[in-house]
């Protein structure tokens, strides 16, 4: 039987955590370094709730299919003839042997290694050769194909991105991004196609990502791209030019009204669509547990995190843009503007020119320090850090339910 989150990270610093913003006390350094804590996780919370693992572009064609793992467990994405995307267990019905060890394009069928038995790509038996010495290895008409079809698991796809429900208890997809949908005001990300789709690895825990939705750290940790405090706060009130928002799932950073302009690029890429007399909305977001999206006007970037280990993270990264703006020539350098300020102008991991790499690079400081017993005494500033407070609140609600 697994321990439980008390008996981990013990019963004061989960009361610490209650506590309001002012007297709070953030996770300790075994929720972010512990095997235990991390295992935890996996049974209680990514097999409950509803995990991104990917973008649709990931299988963009019919019999494209995909291994993947989720809570631990081993997955099959894979997309139908008829374009809809499906996720099954990737164990074979006959002695239990992954399925599927790679990538695929243009699958028929999906084939054990093992012994070669065959599903469609709904996931029904269609072979088990020689299963009874036959050629069709079931002359007896013994095998009922539904009972050993492979074993499905709740998938769902909102725009661009893919999320399975492990244990299917979790509600319905449309109610988890609900807070999403409510604050895109109706503007219409499926005008949107993926212009860069990027995997890098990065040796820290995968909630640093969501620790880090705050604009506090901007003018120290990206150097050249946010570069005045008085862009970051109002220098007369102390008041961040962010509001920090939570609500349920979601948790967002969005620029107060009277401000300075954030500071992007000028670009002529079009424009995300809004319905005529709505209001367009531009934040940066996390989607509880494991999805940010940036959504600024002329693109979306974001991140799912795919959890390896403790201090082993996979940030599978997708850039995308309006229509034709995502590939064709005539918005290369605006593209490529945007592209650099996200990812550097080299787009590898290390480029400290790039946000991604800059935040990754502090995240891997930190996880070296939280190996350290003084990183237990963790503090919020009221002023920067309800997202913080919010989503490791949320965190600790599923690992006690």
């Amino acid at each position: 039987m697994s321990r439980t989150v008390e008996e981990i990270i013990g019963k004061d610093h989960i009361a610490a955590l209650r506590q309001p913003i002012c007297d709070a006390r953030g996770l300790p350094g075994a929720a972010y370094t512990s095997e235990e804590f991390f295992e935890l996780e996996q049974e209680r919370m990514f097999r409950r709730t509803w995990m991104c693992v990917g973008f649709e572009c990931d299988i963009p064609n019919p019999g494209d299919a995909m291994p993947i793992t989720v809570g631990g467990l081993p997955i099959i994405l894979v997309r139908g003839k008829k374009g809809e995307i499906k996720a099954f267990h990737n164990v074979c019905r006959h002695r239990a042997t992954l399925v599927l060890t790679q990538p695929g394009k243009g699958l028929t069928s999906l084939t054990c290694p093992y012994h070669a038995w065959a599903w469609d790509l709904d996931g029904k038996l269609k072979a088990t050769p020689y299963f009874d010495g036959s050629r069709g290895g079931d002359k007896a008409g013994r095998f009922d194909k539904e009972e050993y079809g492979l074993v499905p698991v709740r998938c769902g796809v909102w725009y661009h991105w893919v999320f399975v429900n492990m244990d299917g208890n979790a509600p319905l997809l449309k109610k988890h991004v609900q807070p999403m949908i409510d604050l895109l005001n109706g503007q219409d990300l499926g005008a949107c196609r993926v212009g860069l789709r990027e995997d890098w690895e990065f040796n820290a825990n995968w909630k640093l990502q969501n620790d880090n939705w705050e604009t506090y750290h901007h003018i120290w940790v990206h150097k050249g791209i946010f570069n005045k405090m008085s862009n970051e706060v109002d220098l007369k009130t102390g008041e961040p030019w962010t509001l920090t928002q939570q609500n349920g799932t979601v948790v967002t950073l969005t620029r107060r009204p009277g401000g300075p302009p954030f500071q992007r690029p000028k670009s002529k890429l079009p424009m995300i669509p809004v319905p005529e007399g709505k209001e367009r909305f531009g934040g940066t977001n996390v989607i509880f547990p494991n999805v940010t999206m940036t959504i600024a006007g002329n693109h979306i970037a974001s991140v799912v995190t795919d959890p390896i280990a403790p201090d082993k993270t996979v940030a599978k990264m997708g850039f995308f843009f309006v229509g034709d703006a995502a590939k064709s020539k005539s918005f290369a350098a605006d593209r490529k503007r945007t592209l650099d300020r996200w990812m550097g102008p080299t787009r590898k991991k290390g480029d400290l020119g790039g946000i991604r790499s800059q935040d990754m690079d502090i995240w891997e400081v930190q996880q070296i320090a939280r190996k350290s017993p003084v990183a237990d005494e963790v503090v919020f500033s009221p002023t920067w850090e309800a997202n913080i407070h919010h989503f490791q609140n949320m965190l600790v609600d599923y690992m006690e339910s």
